[in-house]
Parts: C-alpha cells; structure tokens; sequence
C-alpha cells in the first residue's frame, strides 16, 4: 500500500494572492516546515490547511476546522470578526511555525487535505435590491463631503452596512439585512430626513 505524502502545511490562494503567499510559502520551508502549495493532492495528510483569504466574508466561510488557519490578507473591518485568523504580516511565519510545533508536541495526527478543504459551492448571487440600493447609496457619497462628512459602503452576499462619519467619528450607520431588517445608529447630527430614508428602503425592499 502507498502512504500518502505528508506536510506540515497545506497552502492555498488566489491567483491575485500568489506572490503574497510565495514570499510566505518560502520563508516556511527556509524555516524548515514543510509546504504543500494548492489542494491538488487530496490524499496528502497535513497538520494545517492554510487559506489565504482577502474579505471577512471568506474568512467566516474557511473558519470550520481546527486543523484550517485562515490568513486575512485585507484591512481589518471594525467591529473585528469573531472568528480565530492570523494576519499576513511579520509575524504570520513566526505563528505558524509555533503552531505546527505546538501540535506536534501534543501528538496530533495529521489529516488529509480532502477533509478540512471547503466543498466547492457556486457563490451565492447578491440579490439585485440590495445591490441597487448599495449603487444609491455609494452615488450619493460624494455629495457628503460639501457637508464636512464622509461615507463609506459595504455589500455583502445579504447585507448593505452604510457609516457617515465627521472628522473620523460616526454620524450615522445603516445596516440593512435580508428581506425585511433595517438597522439604524444615530450619534449625532440631524434626523429630519430618516423618515424619508426609511420608506425609500421599505418601498425598494418589497
């Protein structure tokens, strides 16, 4: 019977990713670890599945097994997820290092590439009410700023997270989620026009 190769660790990305991860990848094995690069080799036995990820959207979905590291490669959202990841900074070869030997020292079996890989899904469609009202909201941004305020928006598969702010802090913050949740922070300025604002995303929602 043939053994299956084994790694300490198993590293996947995207091909916007790659030289990020190859400045990685070698300096893992020049610390010694031993690297398998993609998931072509699903027979192969790892101790880490080490995703490169760039949105907290994929950092949630690759959070699913001990034996997965998700590396976040993008700016950190603000609230931070909750879900354990370590960063492509300075010390992500450091980290990975400790944790293979940490996992070494407490004896635990390797396992194969094919178990802690994500099965392959279509992404899920944004649907087209939200997207809309995303495209609204990130035309009307600049406007903002003849008023001193700034605004960002985020999109996500069934979500628009919008934030106002003045000088770094938050004005406003909108968060639609699904079919029928609105969700509204409110620490300062005026809010003559929310009763506006609300019926324009009831009317575009149902």
């Amino acid at each position: 019977m043939i053994e299956s190769a084994t790694y300490d660790i198993a590293v996947s990305f995207a091909e916007e990713q790659r030289a990020v991860a190859g400045e990685v990848v070698e300096a893992c094995r020049q610390r010694g670890l031993t690297v398998l690069e993609g998931n072509d080799q699903p027979d192969a036995k790892v101790r880490f599945l080490v995703p490169f990820v760039s949105t907290v959207d994929e950092l949630v979905a690759q959070h699913r097994d001990e034996h997965v590291l998700p590396v976040l490669t993008g700016e950190i959202p603000d609230p931070a997820p909750q879900v354990a990841y370590l960063r492509a900074d300075e010390g992500l070869v450091d980290a990975l290092v400790s944790r293979v030997e940490a996992a070494e020292t407490a004896g635990r079996d390797r396992v194969s590439v094919a178990d802690v890989v994500a099965p392959t899904a279509p992404p899920q469609a944004e649907t087209t009410d939200l997207r809309a009202l995303a495209e609204q909201f990130a035309a009307a941004s600049p406007e903002l700023t003849k008023r001193g305020l700034s605004g960002s928006v985020h999109l996500g598969d069934t979500t628009v997270a919008v934030r106002v702010e003045r000088s770094g802090d938050t004005v406003y913050a909108l968060q639609v989620e699904g079919d029928d949740t609105v969700n509204f922070v409110v620490l300062g300025g005026t809010t003559d026009l929310f009763p506006t604002l609300c019926q324009r995303i009831e009317d575009m929602l149902r």
